[in-house]
């Protein structure tokens, strides 16, 4: 059988794999993109996506140039003008307005669906992404100046370079056996849609608890005849022992509604319903290297980081983003985009973001884990006078923004 050539091929179809593929068919690249599934493009309104990411304003500049934020508009997203941080145990608090940045928010909360199809039917309606799926790789020969990618169907996918944005548990990254340190949290996150008496005022709030944050993140409101017929949806992170959140999901809703108000400090009353709960193990992962000959890693593939601050989709579409700057900058010098130095420039230029950006969340997880009376102290300060220094809280805000 002969091969399907491209200039590249991208694993994986989820938003950073996506980001990637729209991205290259804008500078003209020719891609297959192979996915093991097709995504969901259709829904009933009603409900949220129990799947939500907290968006930066740098992605969301990402989405406006790929020409796919007013399709994700007309869908449904979230914007938050507030983040209010609170210690249980202590006496700090803090809260980041977007007026104090000259913004109209801090970013939008969206569901993975809504951005999913905007993504894909926008590579679609394209004439460069050229679509495998469902598929699964399943051999990979790496040659001086091209690969070749064997799929489970024997179809052959010939192109100067492949990408990895196939997740945590990436393929490309275990064949290519490029390392990765992996840390086990011993946390699970419980997420789920839920219903409050009060207003969440456009506000994304969140407690540190004993054994990890709890986060409400404001959703748009739903006017039907559904369970949801009220006001004040919010999506919630309940990050806690494996343990406790095993018990949590066996509560009754009533029981369950109950403990997550009177974990949340009743900041937003009393909680009135909630939609399906899941939960899932917490760790982090860092890959040695972003590239290999003819290799490079984005997203989750090359890092996992904790969901406390709701950094882990931003970084992957900083990841794609980066990664087809340079493409293009070496395509149009006419250099070859496979080359293992042009490669290198990509990871450089990402390497300092997504190591600080991971050591800043272990660093905030086991700082609020900590119980001593000297560390309490020190934690309520520090929010404390964060809150109160306008010009440090002003650049904490828009390094947050990726602004």
């Amino acid at each position: 059988m002969n091969a399907l050539e491209f200039d590249i091929i991208i694993l994986g179809g989820g938003l950073v794999g996506l980001t990637a593929a729209n991205l290259c068919a804008q500078q003209g690249f020719s891609v297959a993109l192979v996915e093991r599934q097709e995504p969901q493009l259709s829904w009933d309104n009603n409900h949220f996506d129990i799947r939500c990411s907290a968006i930066s304003k740098a992605s969301q500049i990402i989405f406006q140039e790929m020409g796919v934020w007013e399709s994700m508009l007309k869908e449904r997203v979230s914007a938050y003008q507030r983040m209010h941080v609170w210690d249980a145990r202590g006496f700090g608090e803090i809260t980041f307005d977007s007026a104090e940045v000259g913004t109209a928010d801090l970013g939008h909360i969206i569901e993975n669906r809504v951005m999913q199809k905007a993504l894909w039917e926008n590579a679609k309606h394209g004439m460069q992404v050229h679509f495998f799926v469902p598929a699964n790789p399943m051999a990979l020969h790496v040659e001086p100046d091209h690969v070749m990618l064997t799929l489970n169907d024997q179809t052959k996918l010939k192109a100067k370079l492949i990408i990895g944005a196939d997740g945590g548990q990436s393929w490309l990254r275990e064949f290519m056996h490029i390392e990765s340190k992996k840390h086990d949290y011993h946390q699970n996150a419980l997420v789920a849609t839920v219903c409050t008496e009060l207003s969440h005022q456009q506000t994304a709030w969140q407690r540190f608890l004993p054994e990890g944050p709890l986060a409400f993140l404001p959703l748009r409101n739903i006017e039907t005849s559904n369970q949801y017929n009220q006001s004040n949806l919010s999506s919630i992170v309940w990050t806690s022992t494996t343990e406790k959140t095993k018990a949590l999901m066996a509560l009754t809703e009533t029981k369950f509604c109950e403990e997550l108000a009177h974990a949340f400090d009743y900041r937003l009353g009393h909680v009135l319903s909630t939609a399906e709960r899941r939960d899932f193990s917490l760790s982090s992962l860092h890959a040695k290297h972003y590239i290999a000959a003819r290799v490079a890693l984005i997203g989750d593939a090359i890092h996992v980081i904790h969901p406390l601050a709701g950094q882990g989709v931003n970084l992957g579409l900083g990841d794609a983003q980066k990664l087809v700057e340079t493409l293009s900058s070496a395509n149009k010098r006419g250099s070859d985009i496979g080359n293992h130095l042009i490669l290198r420039k990509y990871e450089r230029a990402r390497k300092g973001k997504i190591l600080s950006t991971l050591m800043a969340m272990d660093f905030f997880n086991r700082s609020f884990a900590r119980e001593d009376t000297l560390s309490l102290g020190l934690r309520s300060m520090g929010l404390n006078f964060v809150d109160k220094a306008a010009f440090l809280k002003k650049k904490m805000m828009l390094q947050a923004m990726g602004l």
